[in-house]
């Protein structure tokens, strides 16, 4: 195998006069003081060490961070510089000034002899560039063990020509002015920084990804020990892997001999590769999706390469690799499918005959940095625990700046509020909920040390129903707050007790007095023309429904405080006849109390989930049932079904006059403010846009027709016979008791999802607002994209309403990049300590996998597993199992068509779950990796009863007598193996 250090020298001495001038050779970064890393930055410093020391680093050049100050200097106004921004960080005079220092740089040329160095070296590489360049940051803070740009700064790929090589260099030096790297800057100490940029002759990469030598801090657990190293991997660039953009291939390898302890091998369907316009995704043969994306080869040079980095005690690192080789979209040689075992197998992706050559799967590393870095969210600290275990079910993936605001104003204000009704005191300076990467995040530590003043809201109490915690962060947080003092909660409780419980008794009336007053606020905002309204009463009109908005999370989370000390109290009631139980369906041979985690509790809990179950009348229930009953319609009138299974209907009018359209937009007119990932303000509302209801509507027509009401029955079904089990084996007292905390439950839970939905319902009058105030910018600002109101904060758009100058375009650009970047980032672990790892864990290995309980039953099925963001609804067939990260409130009129719902994220007392209940189908939530671990077509297992998922081998699945799989409403379900009821 060649040098790559002497290949890069020996290229280097041959680059024209004119780019030796501004661009120095990527080996020589670091060596010297002019190429120290304060002039070309950590990243280039670093590979250039890399190259010197023989490792194999494509060929590059660095320009000098020099460059970048001097432009600073030149073409900014005063106060715009980079020190001044971070010592701004968060304020609004900072984001204003950084929003106009971003947009300068982007609108300014390079001079001109950088231009003339940047067309001579492509014209001198471009032939041994197919795939163009890469141009990446540089930081002169980057890189280092204390500061990390990961993900902050822009790296810009394919880059091809002089003028694409310019636009790149000030989209990566215009990315050091986005407030979260201004804000991490300020977080870290960094006082000032400039920003080198490398170029690098782009891998024609057959496959890439990410490795990581060692665990995170934190990180370390059954899911990856720390013995091991971490590989995730897919085909084509590894910008999918490092931005989370798709499921990757996850490999845990021995650090002693390399061995593959486990490896999750994804679905890699489309591949992204640089085409002949630059980035494109090209589809994956069918047989090579299957295949892993490394080679044993491949493997075999990276698990070396590891070793080698970390000789002499160095790392651990975080590794962006690249392995050389065919395009990814062609079938592979010999079209085998990979090893049954899932261990790695050679992959050339080559539909050549002849066997490749040695250097066709070479493993280049592009970036090669440590670990450890990243900056802890704020209000917290190394030792503090973050989860969005439930929150992110409200809330997936990343929010835009509008729905932040809205979201952290009204549930600080809310948990507060909350937390002060039960007597408890929450420190001043204390945050609650914190802003990762664009996600929804809640402080568990500073939230639990509140909730521990409150004798019983233990961290297992809790997150035994929230999900998102090992049993060893449940001990760290018990740890964490066994210090604190109850004092205080005693000494108010003559005060408080009384007071709650009183509010408690009057929430009824309450959440009814409230519901005459946002009715009367929605039909005055449907009234309301206002495109008449001046600039300051649209502000008045924003400010009145957030006002609501702040009103309606409070009064939802009072109802959702009563529910879970209704709850607590059933599960107390339940361990004290526990011993005298009998499962009502222990006569099966199930021991009613083995529970895979070995704790009799969580069976306790599930038993009061199940004896509260059958809530008539619950709301966040009535979009599946009413769904299914046009569905019953359509199933009637051939017309409208042949033209829904053909996809020409979009909306109601395309389907024939008679019932079934009348149903339908009697459906979209009750339902229309509800959404798939509703909280988040940007996104249309079913009345805007009601493809993802005719998308489920036409999957609810595949399977036979069934009845709704025989769904809704089951799960009261079942909790009748829970009942009955019990009245044989305690006193009438105690049944009393039991019966009266069971209705007590059912209706705070019914209370707390009324509110829930009015939730919805606000955030959708929030979103009319905020679509009119849309539209007033883009009349100001006719260069702004549609959606713009949706990248201000609350208050910027209250500020700019009522001075008369809404001059916020330089703003929405900012805030509309910062996004970008958030939203292609991997999603951070649903729970972690301290700081937000930059890595996908991988799933458990083996048959079974393990979560909460969330709705009872046991049931076997196909798995369809459902693509964030964009999940392909018509696509899910009846009685297959749904598989996705969460489960929005959105897609719950799928839980009628599916056989069971398994869940990363989530809880057992999730409005998910309780709809999953309510409908009477199995599921599991709380299951880490399921995504990965699980691929569309699988046949699962799903027991409901113990939170347990099984994989099942082909030849396991029962026989279907008709050919067809029978959903939750079909009368058949022959991959049914036990249900409630």
């Amino acid at each position: 195998m060649a040098d790559p250090t002497r290949i890069a020298r020996a290229d280097s001495a041959t680059d024209p006069p004119s780019v030796r001038e501004w661009l120095k050779p990527l080996e020589s970064a670091g060596q010297r003081r002019s190429t120290s890393a304060k002039r070309v930055g950590g990243k280039a410093a670093s590979l250039g060490r890399l190259l010197r020391d023989g490792f194999p680093v494509p060929r590059g050049w660095v320009l000098d961070a020099r460059c970048f100050t001097e432009l600073v200097d030149r073409q900014l106004p005063r106060g715009h510089d980079l020190a001044t921004l971070i010592r701004l960080s968060g304020t609004k005079v900072g984001v204003d000034r950084a929003a106009r220092a971003r947009d300068r740089i982007l609108s300014e040329p390079l001079p001109e002899t950088l231009s003339a160095a940047l067309g001579a070296l492509w014209q001198a590489i471009a032939p041994e560039a197919p795939w163009g360049l890469a141009v990446r940051s540089s930081a002169t803070c980057e890189d280092s063990d204390e500061t990390s740009m990961a993900g902050l700064a822009t790296s810009v790929l394919g880059v091809r020509g002089d003028a694409e090589l310019d636009a790149a260099i000030r989209q990566v030096w215009a990315s050091a002015f986005l407030p979260r790297a201004l804000a991490y800057l300020a977080h870290a100490g960094v006082r000032d920084a400039a920003m080198a940029v490398v170029l690098q002759v782009m891998v024609r990469a057959e496959a890439a990804g990410v490795l990581f030598t060692a665990p995170p801090p934190g990180l370390e657990g059954e899911h990856w020990r720390a013995g091991e190293r971490l590989v995730n991997a897919t085909l084509g660039l590894g910008a999918p892997v490092v931005d989370g953009a798709v499921a990757a291939d996850t490999l845990r390898v021995a650090r002693d001999g390399g061995r593959v302890v486990a490896s999750a091998v994804a679905q890699k369907r489309r591949a992204l590769v640089v085409g002949a316009t630059g980035l494109e995704e090209v589809p994956v043969p069918a047989a090579r999706a299957e295949q892993p994306a490394l080679g044993e080869a491949a493997l075999r040079q990276l698990v070396e390469l590891a070793e080698r980095l970390e000789q002499g005690g160095k790392g651990p690192f975080d590794v962006e690799f690249a392995v050389e080789g065919e395009d990814p979209g062609r079938p592979p040689a010999d079209g085998s499918p990979s090893p049954a075992d899932g261990s790695p197998s050679p992959a050339d992706g080559s539909s050549s005959p002849e066997a490749p050559s040695p250097e066709a799967h070479r493993v280049w590393l592009l970036q090669v940095r440590p670990v450890s870095g990243g900056g802890f969210p704020e209000g917290g600290g190394a030792d503090t625990i973050w989860s969005r275990a439930n929150v992110g079910e409200a809330l997936p993936g990343a929010a835009t700046p509008l729905t932040w605001s809205v979201a952290r104003a009204f549930s600080d204000r809310g948990f507060r509020e909350a937390f002060a009704a039960l007597g408890c005191r929450a420190p001043r300076g204390a945050r609650l909920v914190a802003n990762v990467y664009g996600r929804f995040y809640l402080n568990l530590t500073a939230f639990m040390q509140i909730a521990a003043q409150v004798p019983g809201l233990s961290p297992r109490a809790l997150l035994g129903m929230s999900g998102g915690a090992s049993e060893q962060l449940i001990a760290r947080l018990a740890q964490q707050s066994a210090g604190v003092s109850r004092r205080r909660f005693y000494a108010r409780l003559p005060l408080t007790g009384p007071r709650l419980l009183l509010r408690h008794a009057r929430l009824e009336r309450e959440v009814s007095a409230y519901e005459g007053e946002a009715l009367w606020a929605q039909r005055a905002l449907s009234e309301l023309d206002m495109t008449l309204l001046p600039d300051d009463a649209i502000g008045t009109t924003l400010r009145s429904v957030f006002l609501l908005l702040e009103r309606t999370g409070t009064l939802m989370l009072h109802c959702a405080s009563a529910s879970l000390a209704s709850h607590l109290a059933l599960c107390r009631a339940l361990e004290r006849v526990a011993g005298r139980r009998a499962s009502a369906r222990s006569a099966s041979g199930e021991a009613p109390f083995d529970d895979p985690a070995g704790r009799a509790e969580t069976n306790v809990e599930h038993l009061a989930q199940v004896l509260a179950g059958g809530v008539r009348e619950l709301d966040s229930a009535g979009p599946g049932i009413e769904l299914a009953r046009v569905a019953e319609l359509v199933m009637l009138d051939r017309a409208s079904r042949e033209r829904l299974l053909s996809g020409e209907v979009r909306g109601p009018r395309d389907l024939p006059e008679g019932p079934a359209r009348d149903a339908l937009a009697r459906f979209l007119d009750a339902h229309g403010d509800r959404a798939v990932r509703e909280a988040e303000l940007a996104t249309p509302r079913w009345r805007e846009d009601p493809t993802p209801v005719i998308a489920m509507l036409t999957a609810s027509l595949r399977g036979a027709p069934g009845d709704p009401e025989r769904a809704l029955a089951r799960a009261r079904a079942l909790a009748d016979r829970e009942m009955a089990m019990l009245e044989t084996r305690i006193s009438r007292v105690e049944l009393a008791l039991l019966r009266a905390l069971v209705g007590r439950a059912q209706r705070y839970v019914r209370l707390r999802e009324r509110m829930r939905t009015w939730v919805t319902r606000v955030l959708g009058m929030l979103r009319k607002v905020a679509l009119d105030i849309d539209r007033r910018l883009r009349r100001i600002e006719p260069s702004l994209l549609p959606g713009s109101v949706f990248f201000c904060t609350y208050e910027e758009l209250v500020t700019a309403l009522s001075s008369g100058r809404a001059d916020v375009g330089h703003v929405v650009r900012l805030r509309r990049a910062e996004h970008l970047r958030d939203a292609a980032r991997p999603d951070p672990p649903a729970t972690f300590i301290g700081r937000p790892p930059p890595v996908v864990l991988p799933p458990a290995s083996g048959v079974r996998l393990l979560g909460l309980p969330a709705s009872p039953g046991v049931v076997e099925g196909r798995a369809r597993v459902l693509d964030p963001g964009a999940p392909a609804l018509d696509a899910v067939e009846p009685g297959e199992v749904l598989v996705a990260r969460t489960t929005d409130v959105g897609l719950s009129p799928l839980f009628l068509v599916a056989a069971a719902v398994v869940t990363e994220l989530g809880g057992p007392m999730s409005h998910a779950s309780i709809v999953a209940r309510e409908y009477g189908i199995p599921a599991v939530v709380n299951v880490p990796g399921v995504t990965l671990a699980i691929k569309t077509g699988d046949r699962l297992r799903v027991d409901g009863d113990r939170g347990v998922v099984e994989r099942l081998d082909e030849r396991a699945a029962p026989p279907s007598p008709n050919g067809a799989a029978g959903g939750a409403l079909g009368d058949g379900a022959p991959l049914l193996v036990a249900r409630p009821g």
